[in-house]
């Protein structure tokens, strides 16, 4: 049985709340799962693959600047998806606005985005590359 309250609340945990909100927290936990295999996935490719092209010193070492945005938000989503499931409002339907925590979702993922750019580019720098 699980902790009420607690980050693993859902664990036998099997009472419906609203008839279909523990079928809607598996649907947003497994997507969550889904996001972080991806941003894993377009974070080794196209991060991690050029990085280490640049480590070993190839002659030219391009990537897109758009897998700095994509990567973090599969990342950040996919974290509150796993962790929160349908607990947490993220947007609001009626609106068709985010919410304070999907306002805070997309400054984590700006500020993870901006950082991690500054980061490779500092990297290349170091290694004697240069952009453009």
């Amino acid at each position: 049985m699980g902790i009420p309250g607690s980050l693993f609340s859902f664990v036998g945990h099997s009472e419906q709340i609203g008839g279909k909100r523990m079928g809607a927290n598996l649907k947003y936990r497994l997507g969550g799962i889904l996001c972080l295999i991806a941003g894993a996935g377009f974070g080794w490719w196209g991060i991690w693959q050029p990085l280490q092209a640049a480590h070993a010193h190839a002659a030219e070492v391009s990537y897109s600047t758009k897998i700095f945005i994509l990567v973090p938000a599969l990342l950040v989503f996919g974290l509150f998806f796993l962790i929160g499931g349908a607990r947490w409002e993220y947007r609001d339907a009626v609106k068709q606005r985010p919410t304070a925590i999907g306002w805070a979702l997309f400054a984590a993922v700006a500020v993870i985005s901006a950082l991690s750019f500054w980061w490779l580019q500092h990297i290349f720098d170091t290694l004697g590359y240069t952009s453009g």
